[in-house]
């Protein structure tokens, strides 16, 4: 617990722009019953770090995305992480899981995507949406 605490805390210290580990995310995002977006990519893909520089930091940075817990996972650090969340192999991939009657659900999307695929797959992924 202390971990995940000086995690956040590192993380909310260092500008709000970077995004806690895979780890701490998830164990916010379940304490704080918020989806889970992850973003699979690697150093190498162009799509991925455009994706990132263009969709989520942007998104971030407005507040869109003040609703989710929000990670990223380089699939080259991660191998077995990675695989554990995609589905294929193309890059990037973006994964979000949220709380519904039930359980936990995925949802994702996969290749470069917009600030509007972003906001339709998380609209989708709602608890509002799906705990009715």
């Amino acid at each position: 617990m202390v971990h995940v605490a000086l995690a956040f805390l590192l993380a909310v210290t260092a500008g709000g722009k970077s995004a806690p580990d895979y780890e701490t995310a998830l164990a916010e995002s379940q304490q704080e019953c918020k989806p889970l977006v992850v973003l699979i990519g690697a150093p190498w893909c162009a799509s991925c770090q455009v994706m990132k520089r263009e969709t989520i930091e942007p998104m971030m940075e407005s507040g869109k995305l003040a609703n989710v817990v929000v990670t990223f996972v380089n699939k080259d650090e991660r191998p077995e992480l990675a695989q554990q969340l995609m589905k294929g192999e193309t890059l990037p991939q973006i994964v979000v899981f949220a709380k519904q009657t039930g359980g936990w659900k995925r949802f994702s999307l996969t290749g470069m995507q917009s600030q509007s695929r972003m906001a339709q797959l998380l609209d989708r992924a709602s608890p509002a949406k799906t705990l009715r």
